[in-house]
């Protein structure tokens, strides 16, 4: 019997390390851009991790911040300076765009970082990576508003070596550069493709894309300069789990890689009942078709063996308040109402059959600054109490109240979501109106910053730290960086940055909790959950071991059959 609890691995009996054969996975969306500097997706992000390559990224089994194209972690010579030498094997892949060589490869060497930071600042972007770059490396500011043509902090005094000088501490420092955004890219590339690059990447990863066939599938194959193996240690349970039965076997560990868009979930899940692709995050309404109503992997199921692998994610589902839209920002009360007339418990039991944790806060289990006992006034549904707020707003019963425009996605379950939260708002009296977009109109319609009042949001940890979700209402990170609901607040602003500066302590601690009190009674987002994911892999797959993070490294997995 297989009961889902904190994290379920039922390990293979299997000890085989064949290398080789193809893995076939899914993407929700047709990729928005395969250019590291302007990607902002969950999957273009996934297929970039497989064709590019950072200064450092998360150990897969341990996940401890590990060197990638970095040799060893940062060396401090004083005074915020940093000296990091670079790995003396590390090629790109072969293409066309490498004129001189034939379109072999060629070495990577420091200033391939530079010239990559110096084009991730110049783009339009507002992500994560540019931000904290940004705030951290001396000169980045003045490189990003035209006003230095070089970035003062960042030289490579030779090929292997680069030396950053930050501007002051960091927790984000050197996980920064383990953001998809700040990795590697070579010139050669950004001048042969222009403005095809996006859909032409060229890296240094395990893979290159040999076929980009949009909107039906992508295909990855294995970059042979590769230079990367699998690790030889990780967790306390990973070896008798059988993740360290290819330890020290060169990566990737299948030839090839398809990519099968495929929008619906339904859709999904019945390709992995087909065995078609290989890997499946449960959605909620195919839940009861792999588990019965006491949440046991369904028979047909194990006798497969099928794997089951449940991960909290480092993630919030969140519906965001246009800011910027007189209708809502001008109106605290108003937004309070509207967010104790929303059942979140209800919400969990609906759309994620409780395989989700109702969330007081933007902050997710696992992070600094956490406090599981923290009631959000704002969050207990109450319709009585949300008629009194609206009544304060001065649309007593929602008499005068304006009509709302929500926008989200086009997916089945983004419109069920939608359309249940309109249905709680017409009892206290308030109209909201549904605008469905595919993924990259929503994203280009948040970034207009116009035409709604509401937004269905979500945000998944960039790095590790309480910082990367706090960021999701603070002032300078706005569209199209990641504080969609365009809060900015000057109190809340000068905390966060007051916070940037200060290691985890009773000090940190208590400027979150005022940061928490401020967001929670200015209510710019409705908090709803932080989801569970629910995995399942077919029984070939070998090696799959999930993290908060990261959905999945690619070429880690490898194949028995």
């Amino acid at each position: 019997m297989f009961l889902l609890s904190a994290l379920v691995f039922i390990p293979s009996c299997s000890n085989k390390t064949k290398v080789g054969g193809t893995l076939t996975i899914y993407s929700n969306e047709v990729l928005a851009s395969l250019d590291p500097a302007v990607i902002t997706d969950r999957y273009s992000g996934i297929i970039a991790k497989s064709v590019y390559e950072g200064l450092y990224s998360y150990h897969y089994l341990k996940h401890t911040l590990t060197p990638s194209i970095a040799e060893n972690l940062p060396e401090h010579l004083g005074d915020f300076k940093y000296k990091i030498k670079l790995r003396n094997n590390i090629y790109f892949a072969d293409d066309p765009c490498f004129k001189q060589t034939n379109g072999k490869g060629r070495k990577l060497v420091a200033e391939d970082f530079i010239y990559s930071l110096k084009r991730l600042l110049a783009s339009s972007t507002n992500t994560a990576a540019v931000i904290i770059t940004e705030d951290i490396v001396a000169g980045a500011a003045e490189f990003r508003n035209k006003s230095a043509k070089n970035i003062k902090g960042l030289s490579a005094p030779d090929e292997q070596t680069i030396i950053i000088q930050l501007k002051k501490f960091s927790s984000f420092f050197p996980d920064v550069f383990t953001l998809v955004n700040t990795f590697i890219v070579p010139k050669e590339a950004v001048d042969f493709y222009g403005e095809d690059f996006a859909k032409h990447p060229v890296g240094t990863g395990a893979f290159y894309l040999s076929e980009n066939i949009a909107p039906v599938q992508y295909i990855l194959k294995k970059n042979e300069h590769y230079y990367g193996t699998y690790p030889t240690d990780g967790d306390i349970n990973d070896e008798q789990n059988g993740l360290l039965n290819y330890k020290g076997i060169k990566l990737p560990l299948v030839d090839k890689v398809v990519v099968k868009v495929i929008n619906e979930d339904r859709t999904r899940w019945e390709a992995f009942e087909k065995g078609e692709i290989d890997i499946v995050t449960m959605d909620k309404d195919s839940y009861f078709d792999a588990f019965t109503v006491s949440n046991e992997l369904n028979k047909k199921f194990q006798d497969k063996g099928v794997t089951v692998h449940k991960i909290t994610e480092q993630d919030i589902k969140y519906i965001g308040f246009n800011m910027s839209d007189p209708k809502v920002s001008k109106n605290k009360y108003l937004r309070q109402a509207i967010s104790l007339a929303y059942d979140g418990y209800k919400h969990a039991a609906l759309f994620y059959n409780n395989q989700a944790l109702v969330a007081n806060w933007i902050l997710p289990p696992g992070l600094f600054g956490f406090d599981s006992r923290y009631k959000n006034p704002y969050r207990a549904y109450n319709v009585n109490k949300a008629k009194e707020l609206l009544k304060k707003a001065g649309y007593p019963n929602g008499k005068g109240a304006p009509t709302l425009t929500l926008f989200t996605k086009s997916s089945v379950a983004a419109k069920q979501i939608s359309e249940t939260f309109a249905k709680y708002m017409s009892e206290i009296g308030i109209t909201v109106k549904i605008q469905q977009f595919d993924y990259a109109t929503f994203l280009k319609r948040m970034n207009s910053k116009t035409g709604y009042q509401l937004a269905t949001l979500q945000w998944r940890a960039d790095l590790p730290f309480a910082e990367d979700f706090l960021r999701i209402i603070y002032g300078k990170a706005a569209s199209p960086g990641p504080n969609r609901s365009l809060f900015n607040n000057p109190q809340y602003n000068s905390m966060y940055e007051q916070m940037l500066t200060l290691r985890d302590s009773p000090e940190k601690l208590e400027l979150i909790n005022k940061m928490r009190m401020l967001s929670s009674e200015e209510c710019p987002i409705i908090p709803l959950v932080v989801p569970y994911r629910l995995v399942l892999v077919q029984s070939r797959i070998r090696n799959y071991k999930g993290s908060a993070l990261d959905e999945y490294d690619l070429k880690y997995l490898g194949l028995d059959k």
